[in-house]
């Protein structure tokens, strides 16, 4: 359940990676990112991980997990919409991508707040599953 989770975090970090080298082609760029925003970002990566590692225990359980997807992809999409900007001023939307980026925290703070609510939503169904 652990390693699922650090798996899940790593794949994450990985992808957040792998995203941001491609829109700037500077192997730098993503590390710079992170660290301008680690405290949000760390939450999120970790959160994510949390919720993985539960999601593996309920399915050990043979339990179904409704309702979850819902909220990781809103975390997933608060997570990765400021970079969303960097393209948007080539699709002739530089207004969206002055949005996206100054609002870059709030959205990330969403993303946060909706990964708690499915790590809770998530925890309270596999303390369900324990009491049946």
């Amino acid at each position: 359940m652990i390693v699922a989770g650090l798996l899940a975090s790593l794949g994450l970090s990985a992808f957040y990676y792998l995203v941001l080298f491609l829109l700037s082609q500077d192997p730098f760029y993503p590390l710079q990112q992170f660290l301008s925003l680690w405290p949000w970002m760390s939450l999120l990566i970790i959160g994510f991980g949390v919720q993985w590692s539960i999601f593996v225990k309920l399915r050990q359980g043979k339990m179904m997990v409704g309702g979850t997807s819902a909220i990781s992809g809103t975390a997933m999409v608060a997570c990765c919409a400021h970079h969303v900007s960097d393209l948007l001023p080539f699709l002739g939307l530089a207004g969206a991508a002055i949005f996206l980026v100054n609002y870059q925290k709030e959205l990330l703070i969403v993303g946060i707040v909706s990964n708690l609510a499915g790590v809770g939503f998530m925890a309270w169904r596999l303390w369900r599953q324990s009491q049946i």
